[in-house]
């Protein structure tokens, strides 16, 4: 047992990708609209950035891009999930995952899930 992996002190709402077909015909995925809780996660940031690349916000004049780290023991993370963090703060923050969840199966006693989340602006 883990206390990280087991009672992270974080609670997130995961929105599963799903297939859709767009107007052409064409398959497209997307997060659902239909959440899954899960607490007892970690979410750590990982970094931040600020105007490091070209988009600009009209309010701030520039850019932040913050990236944080995601580990819990079970998730049900893919590829086009999106990730609302319920900050302690009050402040939810909406992010997506960057290059693929991971399944660390290493033992059963570490096996858990990680993603690097890109908090959206």
């Amino acid at each position: 047992m883990s206390a990280i992996l087991d009672h992270g002190p974080h609670t997130v709402t995961i929105y599963l990708e799903e297939t859709v077909t767009d107007s052409y015909g064409n398959p497209l995925k997307r997060p659902s609209t239909t959440g899954v809780v899960v607490s007892g996660c970690q979410v750590t940031p990982l970094s931040s950035s600020r105007g490091a690349f070209p988009a600009l916000s009209v309010t701030q004049g520039q850019r932040v891009d913050n990236a944080y780290k995601f580990i819990a023991r079970d998730a049900p993370l893919d590829w086009w999930s999106r990730v609302v963090w319920h900050h302690p703060d009050g402040r939810d923050r909406s992010m997506t995952v960057l290059g693929g969840p991971l399944l660390h199966e290493s033992s059963p006693m570490t096996r858990h899930v990680s993603a690097t989340l890109h908090e959206e602006a």
